[in-house]
């Protein structure tokens, strides 16, 4: 699973001083796009802040919902150490994305037919894989030829799980 969050710092920031400030006291991965936006890594391999010259932010690759707060409070941490000053933050997980292996190779056209084309969406010469929207369900399921899947449109893990196994007696179904 990787979680993705967003949140306000309720003011604006100058992000060359940000990054200048978290430069000095960690070892951060800093890139710029543009003067409006720049994204951090606060250690090697951690979470990828965004951050917005508005105040907002956002954090990816978190492993779950627990590790995604718990870098929004490193990310907090590290802005008060270095001066900046903001009241209550409002923060939230906007999507997690989980992986499925099935451990068989599907047939991506026969898959497509079997699942009901009104709701599926297959063009092969534009993207390799079945895009799946069960309507029972409300999530989205990427499926590759691999077996593996990827589902998003939902936080909880309860209803990924789900998704998981009903596309998992679908694959079985057509064998």
């Amino acid at each position: 699973m990787s979680t993705m969050g967003s949140g306000e710092l309720g003011r604006e920031i100058e992000l060359s001083e940000i990054i200048e400030a978290l430069s000095a006291e960690f070892d951060i991965e800093a890139n710029t796009h543009g003067d409006s936006t720049v994204t951090i890594r606060l250690e090697e391999g951690g979470p990828a802040f965004t951050l917005y010259r508005t105040g907002s932010f956002q954090i990816r690759g978190t492993e779950s919902r627990e590790a995604l707060f718990e870098a929004k409070e490193d990310l907090l941490d590290a802005l008060q150490e270095i001066g900046v000053e903001f009241d209550e933050v409002p923060f939230r997980q906007n999507n997690a994305v989980y992986l499925a292996d099935f451990g068989t190779e599907i047939q991506l056209e026969t898959l497509a037919i079997h699942l009901g084309l009104e709701n599926v969406e297959y063009e092969p010469e534009q993207f390799p894989g079945v895009i799946y929207r069960p309507p029972e369900l409300g999530t989205v399921m990427l499926i590759f030829a691999s077996g593996k899947s990827i589902i998003s449109g939902t936080i909880s893990r309860e209803e990924a799980k789900k998704s998981e196994s009903h596309l998992q007696a679908q694959i079985l179904q057509i064998g």
